[in-house]
């Protein structure tokens, strides 16, 4: 931490006494476009030349400035022929929004060099005060100062205040410094005798803020990350975490850019566990995840993760994506931190625009893809491989399927030669593979038409026939269809029938700033008809390959509320915003084959939709799906959001799926609460509770608090998940940084 510190100390200020100083101020030494430098505007009650010296001599009230810089003084003296320059009384040298001030300031405009005495410098960027008696510039880019002061804080008395002695430093070089001290108002809290470190305006090599903390599961813990700047191109990250109970854990983060459109990142970690979940005593608690019911014997634990964007030219885009962990329970593990899943993924999304698997699944995603992109066509090729951790881990037999390869070119829908009617196409080819099970080729032909039209001016219909066409080539040494080919082939059509029409009345609505409101009413009525064909010969990889018959009507009604509100013309040219703040779906099914069959429950669930924003700190958005035969639910998933302008916020997310008739404990019923309350302008709390109302078992408990002074904050949280405790403190002072984890 102290690296850290002093290494911003030494970069802030070569940073300000650069622009500051190190700017030539009080001299023709800036060019104008044409080449003549353009001359300092001295004003000053009174203003004297000294021919023989060479010398002005400006007393009482003197401003010196020239573009974005300003001098002000009760005396200043500048001699051309030297090019030194002298302020003294109420020293004040504003450069932009950086400010310089103190008693007294001497220049040379010539070789760049300069003192400043009893004097504080203001970097606005992060809000720092650089104070010391003496702040020297010895040469176009080094510095020393005797002693130096740094804070974030107003006022005379700082909260907070960093102090050293002998400082040094040169720019894009190295520097010094002696006896080093961090103080919290006026006690001493960390101190070191002598520090060596980076300057560099550039992106800098060195030792970044540590993470503490602590938890029952991995007990004491410190990770120091250490960045690497390679080049202008390329960076790394590499960081050791120890802890106590479970041992060194290593990692490397490297990233680096080609061109604007190909970039990539590798990550890699791993470690030796001491601990192992072998089901004795209660290793599994304490070492183990127990709801995936699987132990974890092995100590040779890592993830290894990578995303990579290239550009290939005749606009094909290359995308690879990697991810390969030693077990099912590593990603839980180590879920928070600065090299956790959650930092990981947010990388990712943010970088690549792409997700990685959740942190739950055991089946990790490898996919190498080719993309090239037409105004009607998109082209797809895909090398696709599943890891199942689960079962290379436990060297059990994997019939996952793989995709190697998986080649598909799509039409969207478009029209067909000037014709009233419309077309898309759906075509691919994939080689599936397992380690254990059988394998094989199939392609797959799947055209579309439409023929859209409008009857009366308010209904919509719009009739489409699909023909699909699909082959199959099973490996020879595989071949299990009823008839005992390995070439297989089958064609089937598809009816569509799409009908809908809307209903809608506008009323005056004197609410919320709105002054309309449209409420519309969406009838639609779906009728599909595919025929039954026997499909027993084919191969079972995905759903494409068996394909039930289907009968069947859905109708829904959808209401929509929408407000007007008045407001100034937009991009668009019009003077509303629109607001559909409502909208409230149901839909129902039902299947003419049940019912010839004799079924007795033909009609399916109700399902319903919710997406409700009444006002500008309200949010719900809910599903459900009710059985109209044990007038009961059979699922429901609502999240409720509130919030307001101060930031406060409450989040209510609750999911319920009935078990199944089978009687199989696969029933779901989870509630989830998060909470922010800002209690005043320095104080906030917050707290999160889950729980698995399924099985009475709590899934994570936490609170914390956040106080937010001028210049320094502080951080406090305590968590219980899967009844592993943890702790964390962040101290953070404004401009340096965060202290503690």
């Amino acid at each position: 931490m102290n690296y850290f510190i002093l290494w911003a100390l030494g970069c802030c200020l070569c940073l300000v006494m650069t622009a500051a100083l190190g700017s030539g101020a009080l001299a023709d030494d800036n060019p104008s476009p044409g080449g003549t430098p353009e001359p300092w505007l001295i004003q000053a009650d009174r203003i004297d030349y000294d021919q023989n010296l060479d010398l002005y001599i400006a007393t009482g009230h003197v401003s010196i400035a020239r573009e974005g810089r300003t001098l002000i003084a009760d005396t200043a003296r500048l001699n051309e022929k030297t090019g030194d320059a002298l302020a003294e009384g109420h020293v004040r040298l504003t450069s932009h929004t950086d400010v310089l001030s103190g008693n007294r300031l001497e220049l040379n405009l010539n070789d760049e060099t300069g003192t400043l005495s009893d004097g504080t410098v203001f970097i606005s960027k992060n809000h720092l005060y650089l104070s010391g008696q003496k702040i020297e510039k010895t040469g176009p880019q080094s510095y020393t100062a005797e002693k130096i002061s740094i804070t974030s804080c107003d006022g005379p008395d700082p909260a907070w205040r960093l102090t050293g002695n002998d400082f040094k430093a040169t720019i894009e070089g190295y520097g010094t410094a002696k006896h080093v001290a961090l103080w919290a108002d006026k006690i001493p809290v960390l101190y070191t005798p002598y520090l060596f470190f980076p300057v560099k305006i550039k992106r800098q090599t060195g030792l970044l803020m540590p993470e503490f903390g602590y938890s029952e599961r991995k007990g004491s813990q410190y990770l120091q990350p250490f960045y690497w700047a390679i080049n202008d191109s390329s960076d790394a990250t590499l960081y050791s975490q120890f802890m106590s109970e479970r041992g060194l854990r290593n990692g490397i983060e490297y990233r680096y850019v080609l061109d604007p459109e190909s970039r990539g990142a590798v990550f890699l970690e791993g470690f030796q566990d001491r601990r192992i979940d072998d089901g004795l005593d209660d290793n599994s608690r304490r070492w183990g995840y127990e709801d995936d019911n699987v132990l974890r014997q092995n100590k040779d634990r890592y993830w290894f993760r990578m995303k990579h964007d290239q550009r290939l030219g005749a606009g094909v885009m290359a995308r690879l994506d990697l991810d390969v962990v030693s077990d099912q329970d590593y990603l839980q593990e180590f879920k928070s931190g600065l090299d956790g899943f959650d930092q990981t993924r947010g990388y990712f999304l943010d970088t690549f625009g792409r997700d990685i698997d959740d942190v739950n699944d055991p089946i990790r995603l490898n996919r190498l893809n080719l993309n090239r992109i037409w105004d009607y066509y998109s082209f797809n090729a895909d090398l696709r491989w599943y890891d199942n951790v689960i079962n290379r881990r436990q060297d059990l037999p994997d019939n996952t399927l793989q995709q190697l390869p998986a080649v598909s070119l799509e039409g969207s829908r478009q029209p067909i030669a000037g014709s009233p009617l419309f077309y898309d196409l759906t075509t691919n080819y994939t080689y599936f593979y397992r380690i254990d099970g059988i394998r094989g080729h199939r392609a797959d032909l799947y055209p579309r038409v439409y023929y859209p039209f409008d009857m009366f001016q308010s209904l919509s219909i719009e009739p489409s026939v699909g023909l699909r066409q699909t082959a199959w080539q099973v490996d020879s040494d595989e071949v299990q269809s009823a008839n005992g080919r390995d070439t297989l082939y089958r064609a089937l059509y598809d009816f569509r029938l799409d009908l809908s029409t809307e209903f809608y009345r506008i009323f005056d609505w004197n609410m919320a700033g709105s002054d309309r409101l449209k409420h519309a009413i969406t009838p639609e009525v779906t009728y599909e008809f595919t025929p039954e064909v026997d499909q027993s010969d084919y191969p079972q990889f995905d759903a494409v390959d068996q394909i039930d018959r289907k009968n069947l009507i859905t109708y829904a009604i959808t209401n929509t509320l929408t407000a007007r509100m008045p407001g100034s013309a937009g991009k668009s040219g019009s003077r509303y915003q629109y607001n559909p703040f409502l909208r409230f779906k149901l839909a129902q099914s039902f299947d003419i084959n049940k019912h010839n069959d004799g079924d007795p429950e033909p009609f399916s669930d109700i399902a319903a939709e919710l997406d409700l924003t009444p006002g500008s700190y309200v949010g719900i958005d809910s599903d459900a799906q009710w059985s109209l035969y044990d007038s009961r639910l059979n699922s429901l998933n609502t999240a409720l959001s509130l919030w307001d302008a101060r930031s406060d916020r409450l989040t209510a997310d609750y999911r319920y799926t009935r078990e199944t008739s089978t009687g199989a404990a696969d029933g779901v019923q989870t509630l989830r609460l998060d909470a922010e309350l800002r209690v005043t302008d320095k104080w906030r709390l917050r707290g999160a509770y889950e729980n698995n109302l399924y099985n009475h078992l709590e899934i994570e408990r936490s609170v914390g608090f956040t106080y937010q002074a001028s210049c320094w904050s502080v951080t406090a949280d305590f968590s219980i998940q899967q009844g592993n405790q943890a702790y964390r403190f962040m101290f953070n002072l404004a401009g340096l940084g965060d202290i503690g984890h």
